[in-house]
């Protein structure tokens, strides 16, 4: 949390309400947090409801005309809200959006080697294009952390606040939203957002074992879906979302069966043709082709198990 709070009170932008919702701690966060408040910090506890919920009840507090969501763990660069605030200035009914770092050390947190996302983050006047394209519609399945973004309060009210579920994709079904009822996404390069991931960390969607996240997982690509058509015709919508089912049914197989075949079919009803994602090393690439994903995904979770 230190590190958060001191990148957020290092920002160069003079006028910054800091709002830090506690969402039922069980160490000592919550103490850590208090002692910020003689930095004009404003700090709300809640009982656990997920990170949605906390989200909303920043919002429903905040007075600051743009809206910065940080995670605790996460850093900005210093000039980051500056220079998307700056971005926005004559186009607030348009998404600010910048590149971003993923980091476990300090070491790596520190080093100025950042990549190239060009190829999915841009800025764009069509945002369903936008998303199509991040979401996997035009080739590669990308993703675009909550941090990097920043938006007109205004803008986020029209869109409506988080949905209050718990899913690890709810600021996939946030931003949707958000883009879809923007006039586009204004992208600002030259500042970062440095994303922290718990070493060995795989992805957040594969790892998690709550089947109930994982249902609102699945209904939050069935709601993307939704999104877009109600937004409009776009000849690649259902290349997008199948994409997103068929990585969620790979991803989800075996350990979840069942849901990993109601995503599956909910693919093949697209009619879409999407390649597959790597699933390992030269031996597991190997299997997926010959005898298929679902045997490949077997032979790496048992041979994880057996380690």
């Amino acid at each position: 949390m230190h590190r958060t709070m001191q990148s957020v009170l290092a920002q160069t932008h003079q006028s910054i309400e800091i709002i830090l919702v506690d969402d039922g701690s069980t160490d000592n966060s919550y103490l850590l947090a208090k002692q910020y408040e003689s930095n004009g910090v404003q700090v709300m506890q809640q009982k656990n409801a997920g990170a949605a919920v906390a989200r909303n009840t920043g919002l429903a507090v905040a007075t600051g005309d743009y809206i910065q969501f940080l995670d605790a763990g996460d850093v900005l660069d210093k000039a980051k809200i500056a220079a998307q605030v700056s971005a926005l200035q004559n186009q607030r009914d348009k998404v600010a959006v910048c590149n971003y770092k993923q980091f476990t050390t300090e070491v790596e947190l520190t080093d100025r080697v950042y990549p190239d996302q060009s190829a999915f983050i841009y800025s764009s006047d069509d945002p369903q294009d936008f998303l199509i394209d991040l979401w996997g519609g035009k080739g590669n399945l990308n993703f675009i952390q909550t941090n990097c973004w920043l938006a007109a309060k205004q803008l986020i009210e029209k869109a409506g606040g988080w949905r209050a579920y718990r899913c690890p994709d709810d600021d996939g079904e946030f931003f949707a939203r958000l883009l879809l009822a923007s006039e586009g996404v204004v992208y600002v390069p030259g500042v970062y957002n440095y994303y922290h991931i718990e070493p060995g960390a795989a992805n957040q969607l594969s790892q998690s074992k709550n089947k109930k996240y994982l249902q609102n997982t699945l209904l939050t690509i069935d709601l993307k879906h939704q999104y877009l058509i109600k937004k409009g015709k776009h000849p690649l919508i259902n290349k997008a979302i199948a994409a997103q089912y068929l990585r969620f049914a790979v991803d989800q197989f075996p350990a979840q069966k069942n849901l990993s075949a109601i995503a599956y079919k909910r693919y093949q009803s697209l009619g879409e043709n999407v390649q597959l994602p790597v699933l390992g090393g030269r031996m597991i690439e190997l299997i997926k082709n010959i005898f298929g994903w679902r045997v490949a995904r077997l032979t790496r979770y048992y041979l994880r198990r057996s380690r």
